[in-house]
């Protein structure tokens, strides 16, 4: 069991990489999937696994940077799953 996350996405709306989501393989589910500004803003969050955040704070598109992200889910097993990293912007 496993989350992926990209490291970087482009939300330019070309239709590629356009938002950044947690791809969850063998997990029951999502208990929260959230991403962070530099100053620990939350900015996102979703339980949806393959919904994602489109690269914009209150309806305001951001410029290129750095965020946080944590997924907390469940395994097929039933055993707690937790991950962080941190994702690119790109513009």
């Amino acid at each position: 069991a496993y989350v992926f996350v990209p490291t970087a996405f482009t939300p330019n709306n070309d239709g590629l990489n356009d938002f950044i989501a947690p791809i969850a393989v063998g997990m029951q589910r999502i208990n929260y999937f959230s991403i962070y500004n530099r100053w620990g803003q939350l900015v996102f969050t979703t339980t949806v696994n393959g919904r994602g955040w489109d690269g914009r704070i209150n309806g305001v598109i951001q410029t290129t940077g750095v965020f946080v992200w944590m997924v907390s889910a469940v395994d097929y097993t039933g055993k707690p799953y937790f991950q962080k990293g941190t994702v690119a912007l790109i513009r």
